[in-house]
């Protein structure tokens, strides 16, 4: 699997972007919607292909008869991004969404919710599907589907003068008191960073998590942590965006981490995902995929080939 280097995403990258929300001090939005149908466009992002005919003859019955599926997203920039006050929503997970979807002969209906409500959303059928860089864990596999559409690997967020500058071995967090989005990967990685320091007898790491990152920003501004962990490409954005106040903290261990559309899982599922997938290697295949990523995540996490996840049975 191809993976685009981390040293591409530098200050700079990220500005021509929809700002989403600001970083320092503000919370996502909970529950307003935002319709996106097929055949619209995302400035910077390119318009959205037509309908693949033989792609779209993949889409089960229903789902086609329904024509509108209805996407959770938690805002998460650059993945995922409100403007403050409302409005369209939009990110690079957002746009390969609404592509896929398009060439399926779909509409998306976003429904910005808070992240922790997401996969639970998703199981009590809610939602067809969610989105917003959602990483493959095997937990969640157990109870939804993912196509995938994206790899990357965690990042530290310190304060600009911190004299933190990478984070080699799992020792070098212990002492440590590390922030991340409530529920969320990295939470679940910060703990067990943790739970690696007392095992360890290092000294103790404590995990605080918070409902946005952007109030994880927030408390790391205040001093009252040390380090956030994020996705690669989030920390990358929030240390452009407050433009000096923080930096870049490399990790220097932990798995490349898949990331994708994950689908609610029911009757329809198994062909659903088939499609999703089809419509994902054709963005590969086309282009369209590394141009999004290109355009609005700094060119990282281009993926050679979709995969469903679980996979399907034989």
């Amino acid at each position: 699997m191809k993976l685009r280097p981390f040293s591409r995403l530098t200050r700079g990258t990220f500005t021509a972007m929809v700002v989403a929300t600001t970083l320092i001090g503000a919370s996502a939005c909970g529950s307003s919607p935002a319709s996106a149908p097929a055949g619209g466009s995302t400035p910077g992002a390119g318009s959205t292909p037509s309908v693949d005919s033989e792609l779209a003859g993949m889409v089960p019955d229903s789902v086609r008869d329904k024509g509108t599926l209805t996407i959770a997203a938690g805002v998460y920039a650059p993945a995922v991004m409100e403007p403050v006050g409302g409005g369209e929503v939009s990110g690079w997970d957002i746009e390969l969404t609404r592509k896929a979807a398009a060439l399926l002969g779909l509409n998306v209906d976003f429904k910005i919710i808070p992240f922790d409500g997401v996969i639970p959303g998703l199981q009590a059928g809610r939602f067809d599907g969610a989105t917003g860089e959602i990483n493959v864990t095997e937990e969640r596999t157990k109870v939804v589907t993912f196509v995938t559409n994206y790899a990357s690997r965690d990042a530290f967020i310190v304060k600009a003068d911190s004299a933190k500058e990478s984070f080699e071995t799992p020792a070098d967090v212990c002492g440590l008191k590390i922030g991340a989005a409530l529920g969320s990967n990295q939470a679940a990685t910060a703990q067990s960073m943790a739970d690696e320091c007392k095992a360890s007898g290092g000294d103790p790491t404590t995990v605080e998590t918070f409902q946005t990152q952007s109030q994880v920003n927030l408390a790391l501004s205040q001093g009252r942590l040390d380090a956030s962990l994020a996705s690669a490409s989030q920390a990358a954005y929030s240390v452009d965006q407050t433009k000096g106040q923080f930096k870049l903290a490399k990790l220097g261990f932990g798995p490349e981490i898949k990331s994708g559309l994950a689908l609610a899982n029911n009757a329809d599922t198994p062909q659903l995902a088939k499609a999703f997938q089809a419509a994902t290697d054709k963005l590969i295949e086309d282009g369209e995929l590394a141009k999004v990523l290109d355009e609005l995540n700094g060119g990282l996490g281009a993926v050679d080939k979709s995969e469903i996840i679980p996979a399907p049975a034989s």
